[in-house]
């Protein structure tokens, strides 16, 4: 027991207990409270995880518009290249003196802007030899040789990642 003071002097009472419903309220509001943080929790979680997939399309797209952005380009320069190699095809097996150093320039120029095209990624088709796949090659003509099988390459192919920039000419074989 305690005493209480009162105006009127100590008295001894017993000290009273808090009622129950006070202490169910107590709990429920407590329930209420660790319910609300769980969700909050859980949606800060989705938020991040959210945030986080946004950076990584983010990320993705940035990376594929740079890879394709110069895809225009690129397929201006093939027939460049096309070009190149045709002319180195035909030079004449006896070069003037005068114009060897000129020729050895040219075939360098051409070596230097197939080897930066291919650290930007961007890479042959392998294709003699090979089955027909139209996703690779494109069908020119026709001749004697194994059936579906690319016979002869008429135009290189290209390819920047996986997209096809240009497909290869190709002859392929009519199985005769």
């Amino acid at each position: 027991m305690t005493k209480k003071k009162t105006p009127h002097g100590d008295q001894s009472s017993p000290q009273q207990p808090a009622p129950s419903s006070d202490i169910e309220l107590l709990t429920l509001k407590l329930k209420d409270a660790e319910q609300k943080l769980f969700q909050m929790t859980e949606l800060g979680k989705r938020a991040v995880a959210d945030m986080e997939n946004m950076r990584r399309r983010m990320e993705e797209d940035r990376s594929r518009m740079m890879l394709f952005a110069n895809v225009e380009l690129i397929k201006e320069l093939l027939p460049i290249i096309d070009n190149l190699r045709r002319a180195n095809s035909h030079l004449p097996k006896e070069i003037p003196e005068q114009l060897k150093g000129y020729i050895d320039g040219i075939i360098q120029i051409s070596n230097q802007l197939e080897k930066a095209l291919e650290k930007q990624g961007v890479k042959k088709i392998e294709a003699a030899g090979k089955p027909f796949n139209p996703t690779f090659h494109e069908a020119i003509t026709m001749a004697k040789g194994p059936k579906d099988t690319v016979i002869e390459v008429l135009e290189e192919g290209f390819t920047l990642g996986s997209h096809v920039i240009r497909p290869a000419k190709v002859k392929i074989g009519a199985g005769e």
